[in-house]
Protein backbone atom coordinates (compact mmCIF):
# COMPACT_ATOMS: atom_id res chain seq x y z
CA UNK A 1 0.00 0.00 0.00
CA UNK A 2 1.48 3.24 -1.14
CA UNK A 3 0.92 6.04 1.56
CA UNK A 4 1.61 9.97 0.47
CA UNK A 5 5.02 11.74 1.24
CA UNK A 6 3.33 13.36 4.20
CA UNK A 7 2.24 9.72 6.09
CA UNK A 8 5.59 8.32 4.99
CA UNK A 9 7.43 11.13 6.54
CA UNK A 10 5.31 11.24 9.86
CA UNK A 11 5.70 7.34 9.94
CA UNK A 12 9.71 7.26 9.46
CA UNK A 13 9.49 10.18 12.30
CA UNK A 14 7.48 7.71 14.43
CA UNK A 15 9.41 5.01 14.26
CA UNK A 16 12.80 7.16 15.16
CA UNK A 17 10.92 8.11 18.09
CA UNK A 18 9.84 4.75 19.45
CA UNK A 19 13.94 3.37 19.15
CA UNK A 20 14.70 6.29 21.51
CA UNK A 21 12.34 5.23 23.71
CA UNK A 22 13.21 3.30 27.07
CA UNK A 23 11.76 1.58 30.17
CA UNK A 24 13.29 1.15 33.47
CA UNK A 25 11.53 -1.46 34.60
CA UNK A 26 10.40 -3.40 31.57
CA UNK A 27 9.68 -6.65 33.69
CA UNK A 28 6.36 -4.77 34.90
CA UNK A 29 4.82 -4.98 31.12
CA UNK A 30 2.91 -8.17 32.16
CA UNK A 31 0.31 -6.00 33.80
CA UNK A 32 -0.68 -4.56 30.68
CA UNK A 33 -2.37 -7.81 30.24
CA UNK A 34 -4.62 -7.22 32.97
CA UNK A 35 -7.37 -5.02 30.86
CA UNK A 36 -7.64 -8.18 28.57
CA UNK A 37 -8.25 -10.62 31.11
CA UNK A 38 -11.07 -8.57 33.08
CA UNK A 39 -13.16 -8.55 29.99
CA UNK A 40 -13.30 -12.10 29.36
CA UNK A 41 -14.43 -12.60 33.36
CA UNK A 42 -17.17 -9.81 32.64
CA UNK A 43 -18.30 -11.98 29.42
CA UNK A 44 -18.20 -14.96 31.74
CA UNK A 45 -20.08 -13.03 34.76
CA UNK A 46 -22.63 -11.84 32.19
CA UNK A 47 -23.22 -15.07 30.51
CA UNK A 48 -23.90 -16.71 34.21
CA UNK A 49 -26.32 -13.72 35.02
CA UNK A 50 -28.39 -14.49 31.72
CA UNK A 51 -28.78 -17.90 32.64
CA UNK A 52 -29.88 -17.52 36.25
CA UNK A 53 -32.25 -14.95 34.71
CA UNK A 54 -33.80 -17.41 31.97
CA UNK A 55 -34.27 -19.66 34.68
CA UNK A 56 -37.14 -16.96 35.87
CA UNK A 57 -39.31 -17.42 32.74
CA UNK A 58 -39.07 -16.10 28.87
CA UNK A 59 -36.34 -14.24 28.16
CA UNK A 60 -39.17 -11.41 26.62
CA UNK A 61 -40.78 -11.61 29.24
CA UNK A 62 -38.20 -11.23 31.87
CA UNK A 63 -37.01 -8.46 29.67
CA UNK A 64 -39.81 -6.13 30.50
CA UNK A 65 -39.20 -6.23 33.70
CA UNK A 66 -35.25 -5.19 33.87
CA UNK A 67 -34.35 -1.46 34.32
CA UNK A 68 -32.95 -0.20 30.59
CA UNK A 69 -29.14 -1.04 30.37
CA UNK A 70 -26.72 2.69 31.30
CA UNK A 71 -24.93 3.67 28.26
CA UNK A 72 -22.57 5.46 30.47
CA UNK A 73 -20.88 2.14 32.11
CA UNK A 74 -19.66 1.54 28.72
CA UNK A 75 -17.26 4.73 28.64
CA UNK A 76 -16.65 4.11 31.68
CA UNK A 77 -15.03 0.55 30.91
CA UNK A 78 -13.40 1.94 28.56
CA UNK A 79 -11.87 4.79 30.59
CA UNK A 80 -11.02 2.31 33.27
CA UNK A 81 -9.09 -0.21 30.55
CA UNK A 82 -7.61 2.99 29.37
CA UNK A 83 -5.96 4.03 33.06
CA UNK A 84 -4.78 0.31 33.59
CA UNK A 85 -2.54 1.02 30.77
CA UNK A 86 -1.57 4.17 31.62
CA UNK A 87 -0.51 3.14 34.91
CA UNK A 88 1.45 -0.46 33.69
CA UNK A 89 3.34 2.40 31.06
CA UNK A 90 3.91 4.73 34.37
CA UNK A 91 5.23 2.09 36.18
CA UNK A 92 7.65 0.93 33.34
CA UNK A 93 9.29 3.82 33.57
CA UNK A 94 9.56 5.48 30.17
CA UNK A 95 12.66 7.83 29.00
CA UNK A 96 13.30 9.64 26.15
CA UNK A 97 14.73 12.96 25.05
CA UNK A 98 17.15 14.52 27.13
CA UNK A 99 16.48 15.21 30.54
CA UNK A 100 18.38 17.96 33.03
CA UNK A 101 19.52 15.27 35.33
CA UNK A 102 23.03 14.08 34.68
CA UNK A 103 23.83 10.74 35.25
CA UNK A 104 27.56 9.31 36.72
CA UNK A 105 29.88 7.84 34.41
CA UNK A 106 31.80 5.05 36.01
CA UNK A 107 33.39 1.80 34.63
CA UNK A 108 35.68 1.11 32.06
CA UNK A 109 34.03 1.86 28.14
CA UNK A 110 34.35 -1.14 25.58
CA UNK A 111 33.90 -1.15 21.94
CA UNK A 112 33.50 -4.58 21.03
CA UNK A 113 34.56 -5.48 16.90
CA UNK A 114 32.77 -8.07 15.48
CA UNK A 115 34.08 -9.79 12.30
CA UNK A 116 31.36 -10.93 9.79
CA UNK A 117 33.52 -11.42 7.02
CA UNK A 118 32.96 -14.71 4.80
CA UNK A 119 35.44 -16.61 6.71
CA UNK A 120 33.23 -16.61 10.00
CA UNK A 121 30.49 -18.23 7.78
CA UNK A 122 32.82 -21.32 9.11
CA UNK A 123 30.85 -23.60 11.48
CA UNK A 124 34.11 -25.49 13.21
CA UNK A 125 33.32 -23.85 17.04
CA UNK A 126 32.15 -27.48 18.53
CA UNK A 127 29.42 -27.23 21.44
CA UNK A 128 25.99 -29.51 21.42
CA UNK A 129 26.34 -28.91 17.81
CA UNK A 130 28.81 -26.95 15.59
CA UNK A 131 28.07 -23.43 15.03
CA UNK A 132 29.36 -20.62 12.63
CA UNK A 133 31.82 -18.40 14.11
CA UNK A 134 29.86 -15.40 13.73
CA UNK A 135 27.24 -16.83 16.23
CA UNK A 136 29.97 -17.48 18.64
CA UNK A 137 31.31 -14.11 18.60
CA UNK A 138 27.62 -12.88 19.27
CA UNK A 139 26.85 -15.48 21.74
CA UNK A 140 30.11 -14.27 23.54
CA UNK A 141 28.86 -10.86 22.79
CA UNK A 142 25.85 -11.41 24.73
CA UNK A 143 27.65 -13.22 27.63
CA UNK A 144 29.50 -10.36 28.24
CA UNK A 145 26.79 -8.26 28.35
CA UNK A 146 25.07 -10.36 30.76
CA UNK A 147 28.10 -9.85 32.79
CA UNK A 148 28.32 -6.43 32.77
CA UNK A 149 24.42 -5.86 33.21
CA UNK A 150 24.96 -7.43 36.88
CA UNK A 151 28.41 -5.24 37.37
CA UNK A 152 26.79 -1.91 36.00
CA UNK A 153 28.16 1.14 34.91
CA UNK A 154 30.57 0.10 32.40
CA UNK A 155 29.65 1.50 28.92
CA UNK A 156 29.34 -0.97 25.85
CA UNK A 157 29.59 0.04 21.92
CA UNK A 158 29.29 -2.30 18.97
CA UNK A 159 30.92 -1.88 15.37
CA UNK A 160 30.67 -4.85 13.01
CA UNK A 161 32.86 -5.03 9.74
CA UNK A 162 33.56 -6.79 6.85
CA UNK A 163 34.81 -4.88 3.95
CA UNK A 164 34.10 -2.09 6.03
CA UNK A 165 33.39 -1.27 9.41
CA UNK A 166 29.73 0.18 10.40
CA UNK A 167 29.07 1.08 14.32
CA UNK A 168 25.47 0.26 14.94
CA UNK A 169 25.59 1.19 18.65
CA UNK A 170 27.50 4.17 20.16
CA UNK A 171 28.32 3.55 23.86
CA UNK A 172 25.91 3.15 26.23
CA UNK A 173 24.81 1.17 29.81
CA UNK A 174 21.65 0.05 27.33
CA UNK A 175 22.16 -3.47 27.97
CA UNK A 176 18.60 -4.43 26.67
CA UNK A 177 19.21 -2.29 23.73
CA UNK A 178 22.42 -3.88 23.08
CA UNK A 179 20.69 -7.27 23.12
CA UNK A 180 18.34 -6.55 20.63
CA UNK A 181 20.80 -5.14 18.09
CA UNK A 182 22.74 -8.17 18.59
CA UNK A 183 19.83 -10.41 18.08
CA UNK A 184 19.10 -8.39 14.72
CA UNK A 185 22.91 -9.09 13.26
CA UNK A 186 23.49 -12.24 10.73
CA UNK A 187 26.63 -12.26 9.00
CA UNK A 188 25.11 -14.05 6.54
CA UNK A 189 22.95 -11.46 5.45
CA UNK A 190 25.19 -8.14 6.95
CA UNK A 191 24.40 -4.54 6.89
CA UNK A 192 24.59 -3.49 3.08
CA UNK A 193 27.10 -0.40 4.28
CA UNK A 194 29.87 -3.48 5.32
CA UNK A 195 29.35 -5.42 2.17
CA UNK A 196 32.69 -5.59 -0.79
CA UNK A 197 32.35 -3.08 -3.15
CA UNK A 198 33.95 -3.31 -6.64
CA UNK A 199 36.76 -1.87 -5.80
CA UNK A 200 37.09 -3.93 -2.21
CA UNK A 201 40.92 -4.82 -2.18
CA UNK A 202 39.63 -7.25 0.38
CA UNK A 203 36.57 -8.30 2.27
CA UNK A 204 38.23 -8.45 5.68
CA UNK A 205 39.35 -4.68 6.96
CA UNK A 206 40.13 -5.38 10.44
CA UNK A 207 42.14 -2.05 10.32
CA UNK A 208 39.19 0.27 9.16
CA UNK A 209 37.18 -1.60 11.84
CA UNK A 210 39.71 -0.87 14.87
CA UNK A 211 39.75 3.02 13.60
CA UNK A 212 36.29 3.08 13.74
CA UNK A 213 36.34 1.68 17.25
CA UNK A 214 38.72 3.70 18.07
CA UNK A 215 36.75 7.12 16.73
CA UNK A 216 33.58 5.21 18.93
CA UNK A 217 35.03 5.93 22.34
CA UNK A 218 34.85 9.37 24.36
CA UNK A 219 37.61 11.38 23.98
CA UNK A 220 36.60 12.66 28.10
CA UNK A 221 37.32 9.24 29.30
CA UNK A 222 41.00 8.51 27.95
CA UNK A 223 43.11 5.77 30.19
CA UNK A 224 39.87 3.96 30.95
CA UNK A 225 38.99 2.15 27.37
CA UNK A 226 38.91 -1.00 25.92
CA UNK A 227 38.66 -2.11 22.49
CA UNK A 228 37.77 -6.01 21.93
CA UNK A 229 38.32 -7.53 18.45
CA UNK A 230 36.18 -10.89 18.14
CA UNK A 231 37.93 -12.23 14.43
CA UNK A 232 39.48 -15.51 12.82
CA UNK A 233 42.03 -12.87 11.50
CA UNK A 234 41.46 -14.25 8.26
CA UNK A 235 42.28 -11.75 5.60
CA UNK A 236 43.04 -13.11 2.34
CA UNK A 237 44.65 -9.92 1.44
CA UNK A 238 47.28 -10.44 3.82
CA UNK A 239 48.72 -7.17 3.69
CA UNK A 240 49.15 -6.11 7.46
CA UNK A 241 45.96 -3.64 6.66
CA UNK A 242 45.21 -4.35 10.53
CA UNK A 243 48.83 -2.38 11.51
CA UNK A 244 46.67 1.15 10.84
CA UNK A 245 44.09 0.24 13.15
CA UNK A 246 46.24 -1.13 16.13
CA UNK A 247 48.38 2.34 15.23
CA UNK A 248 45.62 4.30 16.26
CA UNK A 249 43.79 3.09 19.00
CA UNK A 250 47.72 3.02 20.21
CA UNK A 251 47.97 7.14 19.86
CA UNK A 252 44.55 6.88 21.64
CA UNK A 253 46.43 4.45 24.94
CA UNK A 254 43.83 1.89 23.98
CA UNK A 255 44.28 -1.61 24.30
CA UNK A 256 43.21 -4.28 21.70
CA UNK A 257 41.88 -7.37 22.76
CA UNK A 258 41.88 -10.13 20.39
CA UNK A 259 39.66 -12.70 20.65
CA UNK A 260 40.85 -15.65 18.41
CA UNK A 261 37.79 -17.92 16.86
CA UNK A 262 38.05 -20.73 14.91
CA UNK A 263 40.59 -24.06 14.28
CA UNK A 264 43.93 -23.05 14.04
CA UNK A 265 45.45 -26.13 12.31
CA UNK A 266 42.67 -27.08 10.48
CA UNK A 267 40.98 -25.75 7.32
CA UNK A 268 37.18 -25.41 7.54
CA UNK A 269 35.36 -25.03 4.38
CA UNK A 270 32.83 -22.24 4.02
CA UNK A 271 28.95 -23.25 2.76
CA UNK A 272 26.27 -21.82 1.22
CA UNK A 273 23.35 -21.17 3.11
CA UNK A 274 21.42 -24.61 0.99
CA UNK A 275 24.54 -26.54 2.03
CA UNK A 276 26.50 -26.54 -0.78
CA UNK A 277 30.46 -25.65 -0.82
CA UNK A 278 31.29 -22.36 -1.55
CA UNK A 279 34.17 -21.89 -4.36
CA UNK A 280 36.21 -19.40 -6.16
CA UNK A 281 37.38 -19.51 -9.50
CA UNK A 282 41.84 -20.36 -9.40
CA UNK A 283 44.28 -18.58 -12.39
CA UNK A 284 43.83 -21.16 -14.59
CA UNK A 285 39.75 -21.00 -13.89
CA UNK A 286 39.41 -24.15 -12.15
CA UNK A 287 37.17 -24.02 -9.14
CA UNK A 288 38.13 -24.87 -5.93
CA UNK A 289 36.46 -24.82 -2.43
CA UNK A 290 37.03 -21.73 -0.29
CA UNK A 291 38.75 -23.00 2.77
CA UNK A 292 39.84 -20.82 6.11
CA UNK A 293 40.92 -21.33 9.31
CA UNK A 294 42.12 -19.18 12.51
CA UNK A 295 44.82 -17.50 11.87
CA UNK A 296 46.41 -17.34 15.45
CA UNK A 297 49.60 -15.67 14.43
CA UNK A 298 48.29 -12.58 12.78
CA UNK A 299 45.55 -12.22 15.76
CA UNK A 300 48.67 -12.58 18.37
CA UNK A 301 50.26 -9.92 16.34
CA UNK A 302 47.07 -7.34 16.23
CA UNK A 303 46.88 -7.74 20.10
CA UNK A 304 50.56 -7.33 21.11
CA UNK A 305 51.08 -4.12 18.67
CA UNK A 306 48.14 -2.55 20.25
CA UNK A 307 49.27 -3.70 23.91
CA UNK A 308 46.27 -5.92 24.37
CA UNK A 309 45.62 -9.45 25.29
CA UNK A 310 45.06 -12.89 23.27
CA UNK A 311 42.06 -15.17 23.99
CA UNK A 312 42.79 -18.07 22.23
CA UNK A 313 38.81 -18.99 22.73
CA UNK A 314 39.65 -21.29 19.27
CA UNK A 315 37.02 -23.89 18.67
CA UNK A 316 35.40 -23.73 22.69
CA UNK A 317 32.48 -21.82 22.75
CA UNK A 318 33.35 -17.98 24.04
CA UNK A 319 32.94 -17.05 27.79
CA UNK A 320 33.63 -13.53 27.35
CA UNK A 321 32.08 -12.64 30.93
CA UNK A 322 34.82 -14.51 33.02
CA UNK A 323 37.63 -12.85 30.58
CA UNK A 324 36.21 -9.32 31.61
CA UNK A 325 36.07 -10.35 35.28
CA UNK A 326 39.93 -11.59 34.99
CA UNK A 327 41.49 -9.10 32.43
CA UNK A 328 39.31 -6.23 32.05
CA UNK A 329 37.80 -5.48 35.27
CA UNK A 330 40.56 -4.99 37.70
CA UNK A 331 42.04 -2.01 35.60
CA UNK A 332 41.15 1.63 36.72
CA UNK A 333 37.76 2.75 36.62
CA UNK A 334 35.92 5.95 36.34
CA UNK A 335 35.31 7.28 39.20
CA UNK A 336 32.12 10.00 40.51
CA UNK A 337 34.32 12.55 40.00
CA UNK A 338 34.64 11.99 36.58
CA UNK A 339 32.54 14.39 34.03
CA UNK A 340 28.70 13.29 34.32
CA UNK A 341 26.35 12.14 31.39
CA UNK A 342 23.21 13.09 29.64
CA UNK A 343 20.42 10.97 30.95
CA UNK A 344 17.23 10.27 29.29
CA UNK A 345 14.30 12.10 30.61
CA UNK A 346 11.87 10.37 32.95
CA UNK A 347 8.10 10.91 31.52
CA UNK A 348 6.34 8.27 33.93
CA UNK A 349 4.89 11.05 35.34
CA UNK A 350 2.73 12.00 32.45
CA UNK A 351 1.75 8.60 32.48
CA UNK A 352 0.44 8.26 35.79
CA UNK A 353 -1.73 11.73 35.39
CA UNK A 354 -3.19 10.55 32.84
CA UNK A 355 -4.04 7.29 34.44
CA UNK A 356 -5.19 9.35 37.41
CA UNK A 357 -7.66 10.96 34.96
CA UNK A 358 -8.75 8.10 33.39
CA UNK A 359 -9.60 6.33 36.55
CA UNK A 360 -11.73 9.31 37.67
CA UNK A 361 -13.83 9.67 34.63
CA UNK A 362 -14.04 6.15 34.52
CA UNK A 363 -15.50 6.02 38.38
CA UNK A 364 -18.03 9.18 37.17
CA UNK A 365 -19.41 7.45 34.17
CA UNK A 366 -19.92 4.03 36.19
CA UNK A 367 -21.44 5.06 38.97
Amino acid sequence: MDFPSGFQAFFADGKDFLKGVRFARPSLFWLSLVPVVLPLLSWFAAWRHRRRVSALGKPATVATLQTEPNPRRFWGIVAMMFAWLCLTVGMAGPRWGIGENQGVAVGRDLVLVLDFSRSMWADDVTGPKPVPRWEAAVAGAKDLIATLRKKGGHRVGIVVFAARPKLIVPLTTDYDHLNMRLEELDARAPPAEIRPTDDAISGTRIGAALAAATEAQDPRFPGYQDIVLLTDADDPADDREWALGTNAARKMGIPVHVIGIGDPARESPLLRTNGELLEATSADGIPTPVQTKLHETTAKAIADDAKGTYYPARQEPISLGNWFRIHIEPNPTKDVEDDRLPQRQDRAAGFLIASAAFFALGWWKRS
